[in-house]
């Protein structure tokens, strides 16, 4: 009966606790949940700030006449994923820490074991954030462009094929959950994110630098051919931020995609906790930067010198020259 009741208990524990879980010590553990509170803490504070100035006025706290509902939605998307992965975070984490646990035999990593709907969801979300950032990165670059297909084409293909790797990742996890063996199995490798995962990564890697680079070729071309006009300064901050905020994505998303190819559980799990939350924080900061900085030109604007309208005669002063000849004449000259 006790062994009865321990296998059913390692079963409970196994349906909640994700599979890399299963290979960190306790303060390994902690260590991955202080980094993934920290950035979860920074993202948390960007998102406050940026639904400030999605939704409410440049000045003061009225609600905008005019909201960008497009950019406020999928803002809301990545929070919703982001927090959604951190409450089941959270969870498997409190269980993975239970006495009886942590006397059961670590499992392997790169195993054929079947994922849990805690892997599901996680990997699920991680992938749906990705695709909401690189849809909006696709939108400015199509719009930036004059909304010429030709240029955006090429990540649009990305972005699907992207997509397409995330549904399919999900059933197969989904198969695997529920232990249909006879399905169709995927490349099992001892290291790496998979035979799915694999594709994505490479697919979003190659989007971000492929559009952001265009991004930033084409004001630097607007910028260079009117070096006259006022608003060169914020179309080089505007390049300026999306080469910064494009290039802290690429590097953490680029960290993520290879600690994955290592057999260190530890590596992957902290660069995992730090992958989503960038993403967010990337995005968010983006919005910010830019709204900061309208807001700025606009009220740098209203408050110009105005030129008065009252006109002052200048004085002269009169001089008296006298020639050796007896005669004199009168000039006048501008005082200064």
């Amino acid at each position: 009966m006790r062994n009865a009741i321990t296998i059913k208990d390692d079963l409970r524990l196994a349906a909640v606790i994700p599979t890399f879980f299963m290979t960190l010590s306790p303060d390994k553990v902690l260590a991955e949940a202080w980094v993934d509170a920290l950035f979860l803490g920074i993202y948390l504070t960007t998102f406050v700030r940026c639904l400030r100035w999605l939704v409410w006025a440049d000045e003061g706290w009225k609600l905008r006449k005019k909201i960008n509902w497009t950019m406020l939605i999928i803002t809301l998307l990545i929070s919703g994923c982001i927090f959604t992965n951190m409450v089941v975070f959270l969870q498997s984490r409190m269980e993975s820490l239970r006495p009886d646990h942590l006397a059961a035999p670590p499992s392997k990593v790169g195993t054929i074991n079947a994922p849990t709907w805690v892997d599901i969801v996680i990997c699920t979300n991680a992938n749906m954030t990705t695709l909401f950032a690189d849809a909006v990165l696709i939108l400015r670059l199509w719009q930036i462009y004059g909304k010429s297909l030709r240029v955006a084409i090429l990540p649009i293909l990305l972005w699907l094929g992207a997509f397409a790797c995330t549904i399919l990742q999900a059933f197969w996890q989904t198969v695997q959950e529920r232990g249909i063996q006879t399905a169709w199995h995927p490349i099992n490798t001892s290291v790496g994110p998979g035979a799915i995962l694999t594709p994505f990564w490479g697919a979003t890697m190659l989007l971000n630098m492929y559009a952001t680079p265009m991004i930033a070729l084409r004001i630097w071309q607007v910028t260079k051919k009117s070096e006259g006009d006022t608003s060169i300064q914020s179309l080089r901050f505007v390049m300026r931020v999306l080469i910064e905020s494009g290039f802290m994505y690429v590097v953490v998303t680029t960290s993520h995609f290879v600690v994955w190819w290592t057999p260190n559980s530890y590596a992957i799990a902290i660069i995992s906790a730090m992958n989503t939350p960038m993403t967010g924080i990337g995005f968010n900061l983006i919005l910010i930067r830019t709204a900061e900085k309208k807001a700025e030109n606009e009220l740098a604007a209203k408050r110009l010198p105005v030129l008065s309208t009252l006109r002052f005669n200048v004085p002269t002063l009169k001089t008296r020259e006298d020639d050796p000849s007896g005669a004199s004449s009168m000039s006048e000259s501008t005082a200064v």
